[in-house]
């Protein structure tokens, strides 16, 4: 028997009446927190429980923690109210923009209305983050370049008072594997430090490498 992933189920809504979507931005103090709350739901600290989150958003089958990136991303957007629940997370397994039938699912989730798009070739170890720091809420589309071995998406879900970025999102560790965990994506004050860093060290490599070839990334509009 095959499994089918699981399809949005959608709350009925009276005809005209729009879902309650943030516009625009950035988000405010009680936004952040929302999303930063939203993004600890799908902590999950070892592989089953990871595949477990996977399943719940994705469908039976279709959880597995390597791969869940996409989906997982949407899936803290919608609950946050940044993305709309009309779109179906499972879009996002395996999403590569640079298909066109791709590309229309990211248009239907970040319209050119609420959210401003940015497509840079250089490598995230060797962005200047202090110039254009992350916000809470961006999604990005880490491209792996000649020199990676993944692709990868996720969503800033928290930035502290001092600049340092964090996303909830799965990564692959040494000790259990696949895991879905708050990470550090980078701190300005110390270079070096958080995903973006271990994401392009040679020497970690084996538990993957991406982010050589840029990344794309989706914000919504300010006012």
């Amino acid at each position: 028997m095959v499994n089918l992933p699981r399809k949005a189920t959608l709350t009925p809504t009276a005809t005209g009446i729009p879902e309650p979507l943030i516009f625009p931005g950035p988000l405010n103090g009680e936004e952040q927190a929302q999303l930063h709350a939203a993004s600890l739901h799908y902590v999950a600290p070892d592989y089953y429980a990871s595949k477990a989150i996977g399943e719940e958003i994705n469908g039976v089958g279709y959880g597995y923690p390597s791969n869940i990136c996409g989906p997982l991303a949407i899936a803290i957007l919608q609950d946050a109210y940044l993305v709309s629940a009309k779109i179906d997370p499972y879009e996002f397994w395996l999403l590569n923009p640079d298909v066109y039938e791709d590309r229309l699912k990211l248009e239907r989730a970040f319209p050119d209305e609420r959210f401003s798009r940015l497509r840079t070739k250089t490598p995230i170890n060797e962005y200047d983050w202090e110039t254009f720091p992350l916000l809470p809420g961006d999604f990005l589309y880490l491209y792996s370049g000649s020199r990676g071995n993944f692709e990868h998406m996720l969503a800033v879900t928290r930035v502290d008072e001092i600049g340092r970025a964090y996303a909830v999102t799965n990564h692959k560790t040494e000790e259990s594997g696949f895991i879905i965990t708050e990470e550090l994506l980078y701190d300005p004050n110390n270079p070096g430090e958080g995903l973006f860093y271990e994401w392009t060290e040679r020497e970690k490599a084996e538990l993957g490498s991406t982010g050589f070839g840029g990344f794309q990334l989706w914000r919504l509009r300010e006012k």
